[in-house]
């Protein structure tokens, strides 16, 4: 679901034809390009957004074709953080279409991720595009009347920007004020240009400029003098007293009447250009002045005109039948301040400042209608679809019961697209009493406050939800109560999961299903993946697939991609643990086929489908595929950033240990499961918990680290007894059984060690039992692990024929899904048994296939047990060493290959070589790919020691 985006915030306010123009500013602007930050400050009317307009203009004409500046003029609305990025990233795609892409969709999920995440991909795309593509010029990004921005989330979005600019984007900020922002940093670092108000005033030359040769005034030096003095160049002043002398015999009477400050001479003289209008235009002026936006329609509407049949022309306008459209063309002709805001001069705005002062006229002259210009403003946005401007209006109408209406009609949509603080901005506008009497408002802020995470104080809204509906279950509203107790049902399920009642949360959910209408698809959707979620917890792997089968369509109708895309992910990791490796891998396929392509590059421009990018990445690693795994790890981490997903940071970056440690790069491995580890420190600390615990121990065996697995062991809490003791009935979690499996592997490789019966033999009796948990209820994947678990206790007992027995049984259960991992991740001691299989003719094909993915395996821990020390140079007859395109090589690498190799060197990873040298993901692989063409090897480790075999690092 989209965000409806006002075109004319991004458009670039013309420049007059009769403006004075401004070289020596002009200069100071494009010499501050260098620096971060352009800051424009002073009071209303003193030509900020006129003079960055001009300089707007000349930046395209030199650009050599293609817009050169992006320009988004701010209002109160944009006090939203995801809606204020969305207009700025709108703004970004004026200069270059797409940029920004993943971080636009990541903000448009009924999720808001972190505005650092969103901020962090946005700067990487930025930093991405070539500065040979940019031919030298920075993006430009204008942000016009920032002084109406006052939340502080909007504020940190901007110093975390400017904190971490890209040396290709320039910030240029409007303001009638300071800004809360690291000012005093980038000044004394001389990253920050700035322009006050005593260097916009006009000099005595410009001033001069303008009012003769712009206004035709052909006032005297001496006059001219005066009223520079007088207004002290300000721009407005001037302008205002220039319209107020047209059509005066005694200009310099007029001139030695202005005394007093800014603000006398200025309401002055707005009186002195309101009495040269007829009585018609200054009632368009004052009454259409509580807009912010003009349009024809628009006023029309607000002034209630209704166009006659023959056009009139604006000389023979008769208030009220005027047609708005010819006024506001009219009142640009005049130069009344006011701007258009499109090419196709439909939408229009006044001047700030003299917009002020119209509705100060308006407030004095026509109080009383004031209400009802804003009801027939709030109605016409509400028809054409502009919600937020719709609400506003109701609420400045005073009309708090239309208000409510709309926001109890919308609040929903709006929340879907990423705009929480929106909802919550309005509702806050509410007395709490209004709030808790109209039900429909309690569960909107329940909603907003679930998908902002304040998970504690939704429960107190829900309360007053059910108490307002108490009784409104009367005829014709029955449907409506139940719908909406129907949603309480559904947040309080959820609730009752987090805090850990599973039980009681699929009681509500299902309760809540029967209540909630077929056609309310965001709530049905999230119950259903709630319901899969409280499934899984109890062990109920069957049903929480079918609940999370369920929710993907739902959540994907509804527009609730994340939800649909996190669903999809547990659902694949519920086949995998049920043995359907084939399925689990088609489900992903699909979706990111549907995503836009049949790869991972078909995903790009969904940060959630990052997650199933990592899912499918778990089946391939299982499969043996590693470096398509690899792959896709590596984009499904990259891509979920901007979003914030942390499932795919933290499952990700576990699949990828694995696969890295099958590569043989152990330390890399070490690396990705530090960073799963990091990344669950803001996540409850059951999701993922038991899989990280179980790489780790995994990583420790493979690595012959079993001092730190028994500690492991030791310390966990876990015993064999307590699982033994647990009755067929006493189902065991999936949670306690993922543990206990890494349990039984630590006494396996404890009794082998060192040989120990009573090790061994609790080993073997807790396989045993969670072999029958597993079987029981399907979870065919866990009993594949548990044969061959039980397979390998038996052969260090000496039972060669029950551990075959075993080992047979696994392979039959795991060939038709095509499992290499699962055999191979188990080592030498599996090796073994695979051979005595193969003696006595067990799976021949199988066998023989799992037999190859050894021997690869074991090349590759020849090849990283390889001492990597460098040798000495080879050098020329002279004794100098040899320059870097060795005549070694067949074809040298290129500067750019040569920089990409000395970063692989260095332990970046493929997404931090992408950021060091500003370029895409798969820019990266590209040149990866070519340097161990170049150099014959197949991984990093085996790069690096050619490269140094070479003298090329």
């Amino acid at each position: 679901m989209t965000t409806p985006l006002l075109t004319t915030k991004l458009y670039v306010p013309p420049v007059r034809p009769e403006m004075v123009s401004r070289p020596c500013l002009i200069e100071r602007l494009n010499a501050g390009l260098h620096r971060k930050l352009t800051l424009v400050s002073a009071p209303a009317g003193f030509g900020k957004t006129t003079l960055l307009s001009e300089w707007a203009s000349q930046r395209v004409s030199e650009s050599a074709g293609g817009r050169a500046v992006a320009w988004l003029s701010l209002d109160e609305g944009d006090n939203d953080p995801a809606r204020f990025l969305a207009y700025s990233v709108a703004a970004l795609e004026t200069i270059e279409a797409g940029i920004g892409a993943g971080a636009l969709s990541a903000l448009q999920s009924p999720q808001p991720p972190p505005i650092e995440a969103v901020l962090t991909a946005l700067i990487n795309e930025v930093m991405a595009v070539s500065q040979d593509d940019r031919e030298g010029h920075p993006y430009i990004i204008v942000l016009d009347d920032y002084h109406l921005i006052t939340a502080q989330l909007v504020h940190d979005a901007l110093t975390f920007l400017l904190d971490h600019q890209p040396p290709n984007l320039h910030l240029v900020v409007a303001s009638r004020m300071d800004l809360p922002l690291p000012l005093a940093r980038l000044r004394s670092r001389g990253q920050l240009t700035e322009l006050r108000a005593a260097d916009l005033r006009f000099t005595p030359n410009e001033s001069a400029a303008f009012l003769n040769q712009v206004m035709g005034l052909n006032l005297s030096d001496a006059d001219m003098a005066t009223l520079e003095a007088r207004t002290e160049g300000w721009i407005a002043g001037l302008q205002m007293a220039a319209l107020s002398m047209r059509g005066r015999d005694d200009l310099s009477g007029f001139v030695a009447t202005l005394t007093g400050s800014h603000r006398y001479i200025l309401d002055y003289l707005t009186e002195e250009v309101l009495d040269q209008q007829t009585e018609s235009i200054q009632s368009f002026l004052l009454e259409t002045s509580i807009l912010d936006r003009l349009s024809g329609p628009l006023c029309d509407a607000v002034l209630r005109i209704s166009k006659p049949a023959n056009q009139r022309t604006v000389d023979t306008l008769t208030y009220p039948l005027a047609d708005s459209k010819a006024v506001l063309e009219y009142l640009e002709s005049s130069n009344l301040f006011v701007a258009p805001l499109d090419d196709e001069r439909c939408w229009y705005r006044y001047h700030h400042l003299f917009a002020d002062l119209l509705r100060h006229h308006l407030r004095q002259t026509r109080a009383s209608i004031i209400p009802e210009l804003h009801r027939q403003a709030s109605a016409w946005y509400g028809q054409n679809g502009f919600i937020s401007k719709a609400i506003d209006h109701a609420i400045a109408a005073g009309d708090m019961g239309c208000a409510a209406r709309l926001v109890e009609e919308h609040n929903r949509p709006t929340m879907m697209r990423g705009e929480v603080s929106t909802v919550m901005g309005w509702l806050e506008l509410f007395p709490d009493e209004m709030i808790r009497s109209r039900p429909r408002l309690s569960i909107g802020c329940a909603w907003g406050l679930f998908l902002s995470g304040q998970m504690g104080a939704i429960e107190p809204r829900l309360r007053d939800a059910e108490t307002a509906l108490v009784g409104r279950t009367t005829s014709g509203s029955g449907a409506q109560v139940t719908g909406l107790l129907g949603e309480v049902a559904t947040l309080r399920s959820f609730l009752l999961r987090m805090q850990g009642d599973p039980v009681l949360s699929i009681e509500l959910a299902q309760q809540a299903i029967e209540q909630v209408p077929e056609d309310n698809l965001f709530v049905r959707g999230v119950l259903h993946t709630s319901l899969g979620g409280s499934f899984k917890d109890i062990g109920d792997v069957a049903r929480a697939s079918q609940s999370y089968a369920e929710a993907i369509p739902i959540c994907q109708a509804a527009g609730n991609i994340v939800a649909a895309m996190l669903a999809i992910h547990h659902l694949v990791r519920l086949l995998v643990m049920q043995g359907q490796l084939e399925q689990a891998a088609e489900v992903c396929r699909q979706v990111l086929k549907s995503a836009g392509g049949s790869g991972v590059q078909g995903a790009r421009r969904m940060p959630a489908s990052g997650i199933v990018c990592v899912s499918l990445a778990s089946v391939l690693y299982e499969w043996n595929e590693l470096e398509a795994a690899e792959a896709y790890l590596c984009e499904g981490i990259e891509l979920s950033k901007p979003g914030g997903y942390f499932q795919a940071s933290v499952f990700g970056q576990i699949v990828l240990a694995q696969v890295l440690q099958a590569l043989g790069e152990t330390k890399d491995a070490a690396d990705a499961l530090q960073k799963a580890t990091q990344s669950t420190c803001d996540i409850p600390p059951w999701w993922y918990r038991t899989e990280l615990t179980a790489c780790q121990v995994q990583l420790w065996l493979a690595q012959e680290n079993l001092a730190a697995a028994s500690r492991w062991a030791q310390e966990s809490g876990l015993s064999p007894s307590a699982a033994l003791r647990a009755s067929a009935a006493d189902e065991l979690g999936f949670q306690d059984e993922l543990e206990y499996i890494t349990l039984a592997r630590v006494l396996i490789t404890q009794g082998r060690a060192q040989p120990d019966g009573t090790t061994l033999y609790e080993a073997l009796r807790l396989i045993e039992r969670l072999f029958q948990a597993a079987e029981s209820t399907g979870r065919m994947g866990h009993v594949i692990e548990l044969l061959v678990l039980q397979a390998l206790t038996l052969e260090i007992q000496g039972d060669l024929n029950r551990a075959l027995a075993c080992l047979e049984h696994a392979l039959e259960l795991a060939e038709p899904q095509g499992y290499v991992r699962i055999f191979a991740d188990e080592g030498e001691p599996m090796a073994r048994l695979l051979w005595q299989a193969a003696e006595r003719g067990i799976a021949p094909g199988y066998v023989s296939r799992l037999r190859a993915a050894f021997e690869t395996d074991e090349q590759r821990s020849k090849g990283a047990g390889e001492k990597e020390s460098a040798p000495a140079p080879l050098s020329t007859g002279s004794g100098q060493a040899l320059p870097p395109c060795s005549p070694t090589l067949i074809e040298p690498l290129t500067s750019r290959e040569l920089q990409v190799l000395q970063l692989l060197a260095d332990g970046l990873t493929y997404g931090e070589i992408a950021g060091q040298i500003c370029v895409g993901l798969n820019t990266v692989r590209t040149h990866i790919k070519n340097v161990y063409g170049k150099l014959s090897v197949h991984k990093r480790s085996q790069a690096i020691a050619r490269a140094r075999e070479l003298n090329l690092l």
